[in-house]
């Protein structure tokens, strides 16, 4: 408890604490699951005016949203932070994966349409939603509890271009209509990435979805032996033509893969991409082309 109060004493609202260490040790106390509207203040002593709360809105078993000072997560139990939201930017996108996920400008710079495989705290469906006015999205989460919470995360509202629809994501890419340029695929749930989203029979279907020009971008856990299966089976369903980017901090890797001949591109033609978007935006698109890069040299080698 000792060093949990020392790293939020460290940290004011809207700092830069070191999530992951923090998390590790506020996971690492084992708190019971709290009743809807507990206050965390009194099990830290001396944390000053940071606010700390846990809010359990669906009774034992649903998401749990927890508040450090500035930052918003939601959860389903004391493992894992399925998303995280800064209250004083809600379009900030406060993990280093998303922003690798939202590389996929370099390949795709304006997409006409994207679909998304799980909500979440709505962290890249609003990104796409501020940085692409142009383009149609439709996020797909099977849980209406998760939904239900789109309000807490700034989620903008259904319109003519934007939609969340609760269905399961392995039926809907399977059986909807049309063909988006960008498939995102972020469907974790309280277990891990489930089994459904994980088959050699779901990439085939991704593959067929895309066609033969839309790129898949798949967050995958950063678990040896787990992301080595999932990594064969996405490249097998997309003719050998995904490269793997590990995000920043532990826990993830970004895939990206398309049937597209011409992908993946040339170091050079993902240079001019990144110089080409706006640099404005909430990710350095020129860093994430250098994260990239080793990704394209090794794919280049083994082709």
């Amino acid at each position: 408890m000792d060093d949990a109060v020392r790293l939020i004493e460290s940290v004011s609202p809207g700092g830069g604490a070191d999530l992951d260490q923090f998390h590790d040790l506020l996971f690492g106390l084992r708190f019971e699951r709290p009743e809807p509207g507990s206050d965390l203040q009194k099990r830290f002593g001396g944390v000053g005016q940071i606010p700390i709360a846990v809010d359990t809105p669906f009774g034992p078993t649903g998401p749990m949203l927890f508040r450090f000072g500035d930052m918003l997560s939601l959860l389903f139990d004391w493992t894992t932070v399925q998303s995280g939201m800064k209250l004083s930017d809600p379009d900030h996108l406060l993990f280093d994966y998303t922003r690798v996920m939202m590389g996929f400008r370099l390949f795709r710079p304006h997409p006409r349409r994207i679909e998304m495989i799980g909500l979440g705290g709505g962290s890249l469906a609003k990104a796409c939603y501020r940085w692409l006015p142009e383009c149609d999205i439709t996020v797909v989460e099977i849980d209406p509890e998760v939904i239900a919470l789109r309000d807490e995360f700034h989620v903008p509202a259904d319109d003519h271009r934007f939609r969340v629809i609760c269905a399961d994501g392995v039926d809907y890419v399977a059986r909807a209509g049309g063909r988006p340029d960008v498939l995102l695929l972020d469907g974790f749930d309280g277990r891990g990435l489930p089994r459904a989203l994980s088959e050699r029979a779901f990439y085939d279907n991704c593959r067929e979805r895309l066609g033969s020009a839309g790129l898949l971008v798949a967050n995958l856990c950063d678990n040896e032996t787990a992301f080595a299966i999932l990594n064969r089976r996405i490249a097998a369903s997309f003719d050998g033509r995904a490269i793997s980017i590990p995000a920043e901090r532990r826990g993830n890797r970004i895939v990206f893969a398309s049937a597209d001949s011409a992908f993946p591109p040339s170091i050079e033609t993902l240079r001019c991409a990144a110089h080409h978007l706006v640099s404005h935006e909430v990710v350095d698109y020129a860093a994430k082309a250098r994260r990239i890069a080793p990704a394209l040299e090794r794919w280049k080698r083994r082709a």
